[in-house]
C-alpha cells in the first residue's frame, strides 16, 4: 500500500508543472480575433534571417496583455525581413501560432 500511495505522489509531481505550462501560452493570455489585425508600433533592435527572427523593442501589446518591452518574434514570411533593418521604425501585425507571436506583416514607418 506505501509503494502505490508513493508512486502515485511521484507520478503526480512529475506531472503538474506540465499541466501547469500547457495552459500558459507565450502572449500572457488570451487574445482575439482582432488582434492579428491590428498594427503595432516599435523599433528594430536587429534582424536575423538565417532564423528568420526580427528584434522589435514595442509598446504596450494590449491584445495579448503585455506591456512595453523588446522581443524577438518569428516571421511568418522571411522575405519581409528584406525590407526592414536595425534602427527602422515600424508598423507590424501579429498572430498567435501555438505558445509564439509571429510577425505576419511589417512595414517602415516613413
Amino acid at each position: 500500500m506505501k509503494t502505490w500511495m508513493l508512486a502515485a505522489a511521484v507520478g503526480l509531481a512529475m506531472a503538474l508543472p506540465a499541466l501547469a505550462q500547457s495552459n500558459a501560452p507565450h502572449a500572457h493570455g488570451a487574445t482575439t480575433q482582432a488582434a492579428s489585425s491590428e498594427m503595432y508600433e516599435g523599433q528594430v533592435r536587429r534582424v536575423n534571417k538565417e532564423m528568420s527572427r526580427v528584434s522589435i523593442a514595442h509598446g504596450p501589446l494590449k491584445a495579448y496583455n503585455m506591456g512595453p518591452m523588446t522581443m524577438a518574434f518569428p516571421v511568418k514570411n522571411p522575405k519581409q525581413l528584406d525590407t526592414v533593418k536595425e534602427g527602422d521604425k515600424v508598423r507590424f501585425a501579429l498572430e498567435q501560432s501555438g505558445e509564439n507571436l509571429v510577425v505576419t506583416r511589417i512595414e517602415v514607418v516613413k
